[in-house]
């Protein structure tokens, strides 16, 4: 993602999210902040996001400024394809991308309360980090960031 160049990562803990990931020691190490810098290296980058871990969904939704197009992605009740999704008036965008188990009903009523439009990468489910890439290059795209 840093290589992508993103402004920022929240990892938050979620519903359906494996727990074991919560206590990994990536996160106790820092070695996390290597992946970052590695990251950066590799795009020839000196800038690197802000990343936060362990807040809540509603804490992380209300630091999100509201000039920035939100989306969340979701296999079970987006009606339309990030593809086919046009942030109009907007140059940037937050995208909230869940485990590979999927946001519970609590956390979609979060994310829609907080002006999130749910769209889908396809019928197939991805491993996050795949969703990752995918999702972040497609709305680079759309936004003329790339």
């Amino acid at each position: 993602m840093t290589t992508l160049g993103i402004a920022s990562l929240n990892f938050i803990h979620s519903d359906r999210g494996e727990r074991s990931y919560r206590d990994s020691s990536l996160w106790k190490s820092d070695e996390w902040k290597k992946c970052i810098v590695a990251g950066a290296a590799q795009a020839f980058s000196t800038r690197l996001p802000e990343v936060t871990f362990g807040t809540t969904l509603p804490d992380t939704i209300a630091r999100i400024a509201p000039e920035i197009a939100r989306i969340a992605l979701d296999n079970y009740e987006a009606s339309s394809s990030l593809a086919a999704f046009r942030p109009d008036g907007f140059s940037s965008a937050a995208i909230a991308i869940g485990s590979e188990r999927g946001w519970s009903p609590n956390e979609r009523t979060i994310l829609r309360n907080g002006g999130f439009t749910f769209v889908h990468l396809g019928a197939r489910v991805l491993r996050t980090e795949t969703a990752c890439v995918a999702a972040v290059t497609l709305v680079k795209a759309t936004l003329g960031l790339l």
